[in-house]
């Protein structure tokens, strides 16, 4: 067994209404663990509570209840500490300075996230070789096709080399040229050990890359295992597709 790099315990988000002062949980009761080297993948309708879930395990958002792990180190305790060993990558068109090249602004980012001074260069370096933007490090950010953009942000989640990634839509809106670059990239950083979680409204990115999927619907995990359990529990032949699995299950999965 792949050493363990993230583990979230009952993990719960509870929002409060405040016409009605009414409680409203976004997510109950999550629990989960990634290894080392492992794609896990959270697949549910839109308000299902995928977004509260990230936010709530990267220290975006504090969650109500339940504790979080990384490498060991709790998130909600020591934040600093625990998010060295992570990397968050949500992507798009913005979040670089246009004006600057793309190793200056990994730089600028590399020293927010508390890089010590002398591995910046290499760091950087390391993580533009690994996304493949090297030769072109030094051309300024508004010079970047969108595909390049998004494998820049990978590059950002990178610079302070993390045991776990966290990669939100990160083939939205792409070519198929890049989306096909991107899932090789996540599969070379799996390889590499970095266990990553990843979410995308694009089934084959997740069908492709996927070691463990939950199903996640009203705040809850209705289901977690492989692709090919995803499709037993959904009850379509096993030559169907993880769209046509989640199709035969999504109004199981929202909110009633």
């Amino acid at each position: 067994m792949q050493n363990t790099v993230l583990k979230a315990n009952n993990i719960s988000r509870y929002y409060t209404d405040e016409k009605t002062k009414e409680s409203f949980h976004a997510i109950e009761d999550i629990s989960f663990s990634v290894h080392q080297g492992e794609v896990v993948s959270f697949v549910g309708p839109n308000g299902a509570g995928k977004t509260t879930l990230l936010k709530s395990i990267s220290n975006y958002l504090v969650p109500t209840s339940g504790t979080v792990e990384i490498m060991g180190i709790n998130l909600l305790h020591h934040p600093k500490k625990a998010r060295q060993n992570l990397g968050v990558v949500f992507g798009g068109d913005r979040g670089f300075y246009n004006n600057a090249s793309a190793r200056d602004n990994l730089e600028f980012f590399a020293r927010l996230l508390d890089v010590k001074e002398k591995d910046i260069k290499h760091n950087v370096s390391e993580a533009l070789e690994t996304v493949n933007l090297l030769d072109v490090a030094d051309k300024n950010a508004s010079t970047y096709s969108k595909g390049m953009l998004q494998r820049l942000h990978i590059a950002r989640g990178l610079v302070n080399k993390p045991q776990i990634l966290m990669l939100d839509e990160p083939t939205v809106g792409l070519d198929i040229e890049s989306v096909i670059a991107i899932r090789d990239l996540v599969k070379k950083l799996a390889d590499s050990g970095c266990g990553i979680i990843l979410t995308s409204h694009n089934m084959n990115d997740i069908e492709t890359l996927a070691d463990k999927i939950f199903l996640i619907g009203g705040g809850k995990i209705h289901y977690e295992g492989s692709l090919e359990g995803v499709k037993q529990f959904a009850k379509v032949d096993n030559n169907a597709s993880l769209a046509d699995a989640y199709l035969a299950i999504s109004d199981e999965l929202k909110r009633k």
